[in-house]
């Protein structure tokens, strides 16, 4: 009585009557909502990044390892990304994540690495400008030396997070 068994009877609620060569047995198929870290919410009411990348990776049924290996990162950066303990994102990987996910670049940065993405030398150098300040004068609404203003200016330093934070509402247009 060898053969393949067969569902031939649905009964409702999940069950079902199967046989084979003769014989019957009941089948119950459960089934399972899925709640954990975002997934029974629609993509447009997830606000961190984190839980965005988190939601397309599992859309896509891929692995943390898969995704860095598609988008050519290390694990260890996608896995600090997805837990919100990445600094900044960085723009390389986020432009091949959003390309990977097919998402606007936007849905996948945070406000700080969104003024790194878009330019930070123009956008300090224009806020000072329209603010009418000295490097000195800017300098000071940061909490740094005159240097560092200067050094943002000709792309030569990165602006800390600390000194974005103290100056992103002059940054604003």
């Amino acid at each position: 009585m060898k053969g393949t068994w067969r569902v031939s009877v649905p009964l409702g609620d999940g069950l079902y009557l199967m046989g084979r060569g003769g014989r019957c047995a009941p089948l119950y198929v459960h089934t399972f909502r899925v709640f954990a870290m975002g997934i029974g919410k629609r993509y447009e009411d997830l606000r961190t990044v984190p839980e965005r990348l988190r939601w397309r990776r599992y859309r896509l049924g891929l692995t943390q390892k898969e995704v860095a290996q598609r988008v050519g990162i290390p694990q260890t950066l996608y896995e600090e990304m997805e837990r919100g303990d990445c600094r900044e994102y960085p723009a390389y990987a986020v432009d091949k994540l959003a390309v990977l996910y097919q998402v606007p670049v936007e849905d996948l940065l945070d406000e700080y690495s969104r003024f790194l993405y878009d330019g930070p030398v123009d956008q300090m150098w224009r806020a000072r400008e329209r603010l009418g300040l000295s490097r000195k004068a800017f300098a000071e609404l940061a909490g740094v030396g005159e240097k560092s203003v200067r050094d943002w200016e000709m792309g030569r330093k990165k602006v800390s997070k600390k000194s974005w934070e103290r100056l992103k509402k002059f940054l604003i247009v």
